[in-house]
């Protein structure tokens, strides 16, 4: 019976010792979770305005070159990268890959510009 009550009391002790260290483990946490959270959520905008950025710089490069005359752009696809803008896709001939890598180096927030324009030789028609 001494036993018994002995060993109740034991792990009574044992639980609440373990209850009051969980307290004072979850009291610390919320302002290391509100920090970690908030800079989730810094991390997360700007990631989603830099998204948005690139979106926009595409856009305008895409744009001067559809209204660039002489130039047929309906083949070449843009892809911008802080910045870094990359040309792809296909043009009916060489002056065309000059005239699009220009016309792009020329817009507002391009830092650099990559070509991977290519001819194609099968647009050429043979009479």
């Amino acid at each position: 019976m001494i036993q018994s009550k002995l060993l109740k009391s034991l792990l009574a002790a044992t639980f609440a010792s373990f209850a009051l260290n969980a307290v004072s483990q979850t009291a610390d946490t919320p302002a290391g979770s509100a920090a970690d959270t908030a800079s989730a959520v810094q991390d997360a905008s700007s990631a989603k305005a830099t998204r948005a950025a690139n979106r926009k710089l595409t856009r305008s490069v895409s744009t001067a070159l559809a209204r660039t005359k002489g130039l047929d752009s309906t083949r070449i696809f843009v892809k911008s990268v802080d910045g870094a803008v990359t040309l792809s896709g296909m043009v009916p001939d060489v002056s065309q890959i000059t005239l699009a890598v220009s016309v792009a180096q020329q817009v507002a927030g391009v830092k650099s510009v990559k070509n991977l324009l290519r001819v194609d030789t099968r647009s050429v028609s043979s009479t």
